[in-house]
């Protein structure tokens, strides 16, 4: 196994499709508006035999921490976490992973994701947001999303404010689709 790592910018239109195709099987429906939504970042793929096993990503957002939204922090944000069906458990996506958590950690005060897969985030550092989430709009307006509770994971890095409360209300600007 090998991993790569490149920006959107970087990657070639061949190597962007592999990507389409590998994140339609795991996540089995079309993924063109998806990437769109989600807009450019980091690129880290699994390749075995010059085949993309695993890929994760990682784009640039602030999270919004307390009842005020009055802390802003600056996020590695994870995004299209996929392996291919048949590779699965191999222990591709958890390369891809520590690596995401390298580069978060010395990037960004924060790593953030929203998952259903709590289980395999934790077992690599990543703990589960208690408190309520929020959705942040253009004009400062918040609005619940209740439905993202307990889904919504972080990870500490050394810029990670000392004493930083996971029980807080925690907010995320609002974007097409899927604002987490």
């Amino acid at each position: 196994m090998r991993l790569v790592t490149l920006s959107t910018d970087e990657l070639p239109e061949e190597r962007f499709d592999e990507l389409t195709r590998l994140c339609e099987a795991a996540f089995r429906h079309p993924f063109a508006r998806v990437w769109e939504r989600v807009g450019g970042g980091i690129h880290v793929m699994a390749e075995e035999d010059r085949r993309v096993a695993a890929h994760a990503m990682i784009v640039d957002r602030a999270l919004y921490v307390g009842h005020e939204a009055d802390q802003s922090l600056d996020v590695g944000y994870v995004e299209n976490v996929a392996t291919w069906p048949e590779l699965q458990g191999r222990g591709y996506g958890r390369a891809v992973m520590i690596e995401i958590g390298r580069i978060i950690g010395e990037e960004y005060a924060l790593g953030a994701l929203a998952t259903g897969s709590n289980p395999f985030y934790a077992a690599l550092g990543w703990e589960t947001w208690t408190g309520p989430t929020w959705v942040r709009m253009a004009d400062g307006q918040r609005i619940r999303s209740a439905e993202e509770d307990g889904h919504v994971m972080v990870l500490r890095t050394p810029r990670t404010p000392p004493g930083l409360r996971l029980d807080l209300p925690i907010a995320v600007d609002w974007r097409p689709e899927e604002a987490w």
